[in-house]
């Protein structure tokens, strides 16, 4: 059963390489979401978004490594 449907959204989530952020890109990524996964580290960024390619499809996450205290990164 599906409890929602994400197909054509795009979602940035923050925080997204571990603990809770890293739970919600999976989770909106299995219900057809295109996730932007960001953080501080590159390396870790590039790896969560290959895991979620790998799972759901190529094209389904995107890494944009960013620290959001930071103007210039914003």
């Amino acid at each position: 059963m599906t409890l929602f449907d994400m197909t054509g959204k795009v979602a940035v989530i923050t925080g997204s390489t571990r603990g809770i952020g890293l739970a919600i890109a999976g989770r909106m990524a299995e219900h057809g979401a295109k996730v932007v996964i960001s953080s501080r580290k590159a390396d870790v960024c590039d790896k969560v978004a290959k895991d979620i390619n790998a799972k759901y499809g190529e094209g389904r996450a995107a890494s944009v490594p960013a620290n959001i205290s930071s103007k210039e990164n914003l």
